[in-house]
């Protein structure tokens, strides 16, 4: 019904000029009957409106309606423009701040950064962040309260991504994977995701005492980060789609967070040597991780070195 409604309004605003002149006309024909009516004489003379006295009123008369018609579908048009323009503004606002922080969004929104619709190479760092335990944390507790849990987990976890101007590419259940240089990229990238992890797990601390002031039990995560070669871009459906990357950088990554203990963040060794300085590592033994002929080396994020922190 309302969508109707809108086609008949956009059809009306799109022919005002037409409306206009067919006013006019109207005018030109009702004028001239009335002339016929009000005198008689010369009928062929005051149907035409060829008397001078006549034709220059309605020729004034047409021109004045054309100008009216055109001024108000152009000022129309505009308006349905601008409108139109706020929705898509709004929709597109509203889809990447799900993933990017609103500083980001914003420029997305008002052009000064562009997310590719097609696949670009990228070399990026990803982060993934999985809850330990989760099903047996899950099993004897309703799923309203593991989803209220889930929220809560996530609303901290993304206000620290988006600190650090992360992207967030995906939820999966009890799992999170970030990425920082698509489509935003800056020069410190590794860094900014070890500072996230590490204030990840601070935030998690602070967290678990409020859940162990209700009697609930703790949550605690294992961290996975790697820096490579990657694919970015739209991955989906014509009717639906979602900005994401793909290869084996992703997939690497996704291996050391399995590799991770609880409380742990593991990064390769693409990272370690992206990192200059300030934090301290161990190395750890290195990763039979799926898919990989050669052994993962990977290294153990323990710190932050002296002096340096969180922004």
């Amino acid at each position: 019904m309302m969508a109707a409604t809108n086609r008949r309004i956009s059809n009306i605003t799109d022919h005002m000029m037409v409306i206009g002149i067919a006013l006019a006309a109207i005018y030109w024909l009702l004028d001239s009957f009335m002339a016929i009516f009000l005198q008689t004489d010369n009928f062929l003379e005051k149907l035409t409106g060829v008397e001078l006295d006549n034709i220059w009123m309605r020729i004034i008369v047409l021109c004045l309606f054309a100008i009216f018609g055109s001024h108000a579908q152009y000022t129309l048009n505009q308006r349905r423009r601008m409108a139109e323009k706020i929705l898509r503004d709004a929709a597109t606002r509203e889809r990447f701040q799900r993933l990017l922080s609103p500083d980001l969004a914003e420029m997305v929104v008002s052009g000064e950064l562009t997310v590719e619709k097609g696949g670009e190479n990228r070399i990026a760092t990803v982060m993934f962040v999985d809850i330990r335990g989760f099903t047996r944390l899950s099993e004897n507790t309703e799923a309203s309260s593991v989803l209220h849990m889930l929220n809560e987990y996530y609303e901290r976890m993304v206000d620290i991504v988006f600190r650090y101007q992360g992207t967030v590419d995906k939820f999966i259940g009890d799992a999170m994977m970030v990425i920082w240089g698509a489509p935003v990229a800056h020069p410190d990238d590794p860094q900014r995701a070890i500072k996230a992890a590490l204030d990840i797990n601070k935030a998690l601390e602070q967290y678990n005492l409020e859940r162990k002031q209700k009697g609930l039990a703790p949550i605690s995560v294992g961290i996975g980060i790697n820096t490579g070669n990657l694919v970015a871009g739209y991955i989906g459906s014509s009717r639906t789609m979602s900005y994401s990357v793909i290869g084996d950088t992703v997939n690497t990554a996704a291996r050391l967070c399995d590799a991770a203990r609880p409380g742990e963040i593991v990064i390769s060794d693409n990272t370690r040597q992206a990192v200059d300085g300030g934090f301290e590592f161990e190395a750890k033994a290195p990763i039979n991780a799926k898919g990989k002929e050669q052994p993962v080396k990977a290294w153990r994020v323990m710190a932050f070195a002296a002096g340096n922190g969180s922004i």
